[in-house]
């Protein structure tokens, strides 16, 4: 029995990878690297055909059109926003208040340095221009505000009668009505 062990043995080793192990592992290497290197090229023959693909260049540009339509929309959706707020924050500077006596224009002077100077009151004709300017500094930076507002009035109404009072933290604007 040991004489069968001993032939099998033998004619094992009689193969060509048993007499050279370094051959076969080169040999399986090679192998391996073939396989994996057969792979990656298909792979990338059918990603490069993809990509390639007339109908997949369409729908890729479509998409980006879209993403670009979306986000010029909320580009210009942010500045319509932002020149809202805008004209609100002008609103709440300067504003027009009608009673049954007169017309009441108050100017919040906080944001003009709180100095009735810097609020300049203009009559032509029917037409009453109110111009205010001041700065502010906060961080180091240095903003300047200025706002322009016009009213225009009826006939019945004399600018010339306006008288200016202030209260508080208001320059208020009476202008009287004549009925």
């Amino acid at each position: 029995m040991d004489e069968n062990k001993e032939n099998m043995h033998n004619q094992e080793c009689n193969s060509f990878a048993c007499r050279h192990p370094l051959m076969k592992y080169m040999f399986v290497s090679l192998l391996i690297f073939l396989g994996a290197f057969a792979a990656f090229y298909v792979v990338t023959d059918w990603h490069f055909k993809r990509m390639m693909d007339p109908a997949y260049q369409m729908r890729r540009m479509d998409k980006m059109i879209r993403s670009n339509v979306d986000y010029m929309g909320k580009m210009a959706e942010r500045q319509v926003q932002k020149g809202e707020r805008m004209m609100m924050k002008d609103e709440s500077y300067v504003r027009l208040e009608k009673t049954d006596k007169n017309y009441k224009i108050i100017v919040d002077l906080r944001p003009f340095d709180d100095d009735e100077k810097n609020v300049e009151v203009t009559a032509n004709g029917n037409m009453l221009t109110i111009t205010a300017a001041g700065s502010s500094s906060r961080h180091g930076r240095e903003k300047i505000l200025k706002i322009t507002q016009n009213y225009m009035f009826d006939d019945d109404i004399n600018l010339a009668n306006m008288t200016k009072v202030r209260e508080g933290k208001d320059l208020i604007i009476y202008i009287p009505t004549e009925k």
